[in-house]
Parts: structure tokens; sequence; C-alpha cells
């Protein structure tokens, strides 16, 4: 009898032991495939940064639009002398061909024909004796703007644009001589500025 209790006590013991070592078992099984599921960090950091460069994303591109167009004043010794419209990358040359081409009287060696334009540039092609206005135009603000040619001195002359050291000597030498200028074509008696270069000089000066 003694016997027999001992194999049942030692049968259930084991099935007991068996049935734990079951349980662990499957218990185990999901955690471990949980562990070995889990995103490593690097791959996270790669689809990040896919995402990022997603083609077709525009905000590390410059737009830049090569139709944009300008509007020049062509002047002096042109055959059509006016203001044109030419393409933003275009030079001084294309601006003088729009104009017409050159006369015979200009002085091509003041000229920079490989100048870009800009808009609202004045490209003055002076003849002989007269000096070049090439650039931007300077919008006035009033008569204050303006250099008056009756009471300017030397170096207020010369900030004129197509007035350089030679012709501001020559207007106040004539203005010496012959008193403040009544108009401004009278400029034109000036030596070394013809009437065109008045013309010119027309939105710089007053009397």
């Amino acid at each position: 009898m003694t016997s027999r209790w001992k194999l049942i006590a030692v049968s259930a013991g084991g099935a007991v032991c068996l049935g734990i070592m079951f349980l662990l078992f499957w218990s185990g099984v999901p955690r471990e495939q949980a562990e070995t599921q889990e995103p490593v960090p690097w791959e996270n950091q790669l689809d990040e940064n896919e995402q990022e460069k997603t083609p077709g994303s525009d905000s590390d591109k410059e737009t830049e639009d090569p139709d944009i167009e300008v509007r020049v004043d062509v002047k002096g010794e042109v055959h059509a002398p006016g203001v044109y419209t030419l393409q933003a990358d275009e030079r001084v040359e294309e601006a003088i061909q729009k104009a017409g081409g050159i006369t015979d009287r200009a002085d091509m060696l003041q000229v920079n024909l490989a100048e870009r334009i800009e808009d609202e540039m004045v490209i003055h092609i002076p003849g002989e004796g007269e000096e070049a206005i090439t650039g931007p135009v300077e919008e006035s603000s009033g008569e204050g703007a303006l250099v008056n040619v009756n009471e300017a001195e030397q170096v207020d002359l010369e900030t004129v644009p197509g007035i350089g050291p030679a012709k501001a000597t020559a207007i106040l030498s004539y203005r010496k001589e012959n008193g403040s200028f009544e108009t401004i074509e009278e400029l034109s008696n000036v030596s070394g500025i013809g009437e065109k270069t008045v013309e010119q000089l027309r939105d710089y000066i007053s009397l």
C-alpha cells in the first residue's frame, strides 16, 4: 500500500513538472517574438530620411524665370533712339541693335558692348567729343534732387551722369564769361556738349 502511494505521488509530481515546463515554454514564445520584431533604431531613421527626400519636393529648388523682361532707354548716336524691351540676360550690344545700330558719329571706344543690361538702364552712345552715359536711371524725388547748373560748383557738376571733369570745367568757364544759363538748351553752346548730350542731361539738371 505504501509503495503504491509513493508511485502515485511520484507520477503526480512528474506530471506537475511537465505542466509547468509546458506553460513556461508557451509563455516565453510571444515575448521572444515581440523582442525580435522590435524595429531597429537606424531603420526608423532611414524611413524618415526617405520621406524627407520624396521626389517632387520643391523646397530645395531655386526657381528662376529665364523670360524676365527689362526696359532700357537707348539714346545718343543710334538711328532709332527710344525705350526698348529686352531679356534680362542680354547685353548692351543687343540694345544698340534694337535701336537700329550706331551712326557714323558714334564713339564706340567709350561703350562696353558686353555689359549686361539692367531694368531702367540708360544707354547713351556718345558722339565724338562727348561722354557716354550708361547706367540705371535714378528717379528724381523733386527739384532738390536736380543739380542747378547756374549755382553748382565743379564737384557738383561732376555728379551729373554724362558730365566729367572736362565738361564741368567748360560749363564753369562759359558761365563765368556769359553769365547764368537762361535755358537748358543754351548748354549746347558749351565746348564739348552737343544737342543730344543736352537732351540726356535734362533729367538731372535745373536752372
